[in-house]
């Protein structure tokens, strides 16, 4: 070790003695050549920026973590709602929504779709407990006349045959009630949901085939029945379907036009749609009963159509067949100047197909469709 003046070198370090402090000790303090400050500058920034790089990368870190929580939290919240939906869903508890409010994206796609299926599902559900309490009331009601009739009979040991006679003649009459009403239960059962295969119906041929079948009923009304139109038309449908939905509008016609009532059935094509149409010059129906008409076990006049053997099913069916063929039913009616119904059907795209026309001859019948 070397003394000069106030440096001191050893070995390779140079050192300064300086007066430090107030009482001005003295210090050794390291003299750096101009390559040695800034290595030793460079190390200090570095270690700087590796401490505040550490620190940004879990700063970051954690909001990234927070951040994606939240998001995730707020994305998945409609997924989580129809989860709690479908849990609480049965068939007595169909009124939860999850009525999702946000942008108009795949997630409220998802609830929008979810809401309207339980919206239908609700309908259906009380569609079908109103369908079960009406149908036990019409089954209830001919099973009721036959149980009390039997027991009025039995209270009177001295009944006449006569008696008996009448007494059977009613258990007949309400048996035969409750077949049709069983058979078109079951047509409504069995047409519900089911696509029937279409093909060209000469409808002429099968409106010919209804009125040869329903004349006698009518003549026993002093009704008539009159086909106008063309009769060649054709029609995208099931011959079978057509001749019972055109069946149960004329027979109903019949039984409720009045007495002495003129029925025209028509068919033409107008464009795709081939119209069929029943109209009468009867009674009419009142406006308020019109939206209803085609309501299962609905009755205009609840004693009349008993009376007239109806199961309040005919014009639910007809409108049942024709949705399942892809058409529509309406009804038109004044009071005092008649009724009319018109069925629309597709028209085949081929006019003429006579030789691929069919109509009810030959073919099922729609009470054995099922």
């Amino acid at each position: 070790m070397r003394y000069d003046r106030t440096v001191l070198e050893v070995k390779d370090a140079r050192y300064e003695l300086v007066r430090e402090g107030p009482g001005q000790a003295l210090a050794l303090r390291p003299i750096l050549t101009l390559q040695e400050a800034e290595d030793t500058l460079f190390a200090e920034n570095l270690q700087k920026l590796r401490f505040w790089s550490l620190i940004s990368v879990f700063g970051l870190a954690m909001a990234s973590g927070v951040g994606g929580y939240l998001l995730s939290g707020m994305l998945l919240r409609p997924v989580r709602d129809i989860t709690e939906a479908a849990a609480e869903v049965g068939a007595s508890n169909l009124g939860r929504r999850i009525n999702h409010q946000g942008p108009d994206d795949e997630l409220k796609t998802l609830a929008d779709t979810f809401d309207s299926m339980i919206e239908r599902l609700e309908r259906s559900f009380a569609q079908q407990r109103l369908f079960v309490q009406d149908a036990s009331h019409e089954l209830r009601t001919p099973l009721a006349a036959i149980r009390t009739n039997i027991e009025v009979l039995e209270m009177d040991p001295e009944a006449s045959p006569e008696e008996y006679k009448e007494l059977l003649d009613t258990v007949k009459a309400q048996t035969e009630r409750l077949t049709r009403l069983s058979e078109d239960l079951l047509l409504l059962t069995t047409s519900e949901g089911e696509v029937p295969e279409l093909e060209p119906v000469a409808t002429g041929a099968v409106v010919r085939e209804v009125i040869a079948q329903l004349e006698p009923l009518a003549n026993q009304r002093g009704v008539s029945l009159a086909h106008d139109g063309d009769a060649n038309v054709e029609a995208m449908a099931s011959a079978d379907l057509l001749y019972r939905c055109i069946q149960n509008l004329v027979e109903n016609a019949i039984k409720y036009a009045g007495d002495g009532a003129n029925i025209r059935l028509s068919t033409r094509r107008v464009g795709n749609i081939t119209e069929l149409a029943v109209a009468d010059d009867g009674v009419g129906v009142p406006q308020e009963a019109l939206p209803h008409l085609f309501d299962r076990f609905y009755r205009v006049d609840r004693g009349r159509s008993r009376r007239e053997g109806g199961t309040g099913l005919g014009l639910s069916i007809v409108r049942e067949l024709v949705t399942c063929m892809g058409g529509t039913v309406t009804v038109a009616s004044e009071p005092g100047k008649g009724t009319t119904f018109t069925i629309q059907l597709a028209a085949p795209a081929t006019v003429g197909a006579g030789a691929n026309s069919r109509s009810v001859h030959g073919a099922r019948t729609a009470e054995a469709i099922g």
